[in-house]
């Protein structure tokens, strides 16, 4: 079976995400400071296999190619992720149920093996592995705190085939060991999601954080001309700041403020690099998104993007 080979390396988020074009996603910048990211992405048939790396915390948002079960372990990582707020460290294994959306946020430093098996594919390796019906373990939608060892074992093979899949795209010559060595990384990957442990992501005060936070952000979005004051959030939201940072801390690592300031952030520079900047005003574009002060505005922006907004209007 043919194999295409595709790597890149950018200085733009969302170029890294538009060349993922088989997943239903979206990227936001957290961090602050030039975004540097790297990909080498490889397809056999209806199977892939990627390396990932982003050099700033990113907020993924979004579903695996349709059909596929996404799963992802890290090769290296800045202290600790969250995958549907769940904390996720470098021995942890993130699964994302096939068609089932997902919210992920990287550390400022995240180089992951990111694999797209389709979900009937897996369901034979596991029904292999443990003769019983894949569906239960195919269920699974969160975090697997993978052995240390099990977890050396997967990076080593994943990078094996990434290495060796590059090459033969490069220099193709003879036979080719590319088919045996993807089947033993999925091997591995089943034996991986029948014999961990999955971490609970149902616990009830995670899930009450999460559906928190979540409303938090749709009031943020509803209010989107107004700003930021966490007061009138604590009181639209009926709780108190106490338990609104508790949650945000929890669930996404930062305070109220700082993570919904972030996320208008880059619905402003996602406007202004669509935007005719013969026909928009940066000012126009931060005042609909609740930012009134436009010189701190101007200043948190090129701190998140490390450019201005108005370099970004005019693509520079």
């Amino acid at each position: 079976m043919n194999i295409d080979v595709f790597s890149l390396e950018s200085q733009d988020f969302e170029e890294m995400q538009q060349a993922l074009s088989a997943w239903d996603h979206q990227y936001q910048q957290i961090s602050p400071g030039a975004f540097h990211g790297s990909l080498l992405h490889t397809q056999m048939g209806s199977l892939g296999i990627f390396r990932n790396r982003w050099e700033r915390a990113i907020r993924y948002q979004g579903t695996a190619p349709k059909g596929t079960v996404g799963l992802a372990v890290s090769l290296a990582q800045s202290g600790e992720a969250r995958w549907m707020g769940q904390r996720v460290t470098l021995d942890d294994m993130i699964v994302q149920r096939a068609e089932t959306e997902a919210d992920y946020l990287s550390t400022p430093l995240w180089d992951s093996v990111v694999f797209a098996i389709p979900e009937a594919e897996l369901a034979q390796h596991i029904a292999d592995l443990t003769h019983d019906d894949p569906e239960e373990v195919l269920h699974t939608h969160g975090v697997i705190r993978l052995m240390p060892e099990l977890a050396a074992q997967i990076r080593e093979v994943s990078l094996a085939y990434l290495d060796t899949a590059q090459q033969s795209h490069d220099r193709p010559s003879g036979p080719s060991p590319l088919s045996e060595m993807i089947k033993s990384a999925v091997e591995l990957i089943a034996r991986a999601m029948a014999s961990s442990q999955v971490l609970d992501c149902s616990q009830p005060t995670l899930q009450r954080r999460r559906r928190l936070v979540h409303k938090a952000k749709e009031l943020s979005v509803q209010r989107g001309d107004q700003p930021l004051r966490i007061g009138e959030l604590c009181r639209h939201l009926a709780v108190s700041e106490r338990t609104l940072r508790h949650a945000f801390r929890d669930v996404a690592g930062l305070s109220p403020l700082d993570y919904l300031k972030m996320l208008r952030l880059n619905r402003v520079n996602r406007a202004l690099r669509q935007a005719d900047p013969a026909e928009v005003l940066v000012k126009q574009v931060a005042y609909l998104n609740g930012f009134t002060h436009l010189g701190q505005f101007c200043r948190d922006y090129k701190q998140l993007f490390d450019k201005s907004p108005s370099q970004t209007l005019q693509r520079i």
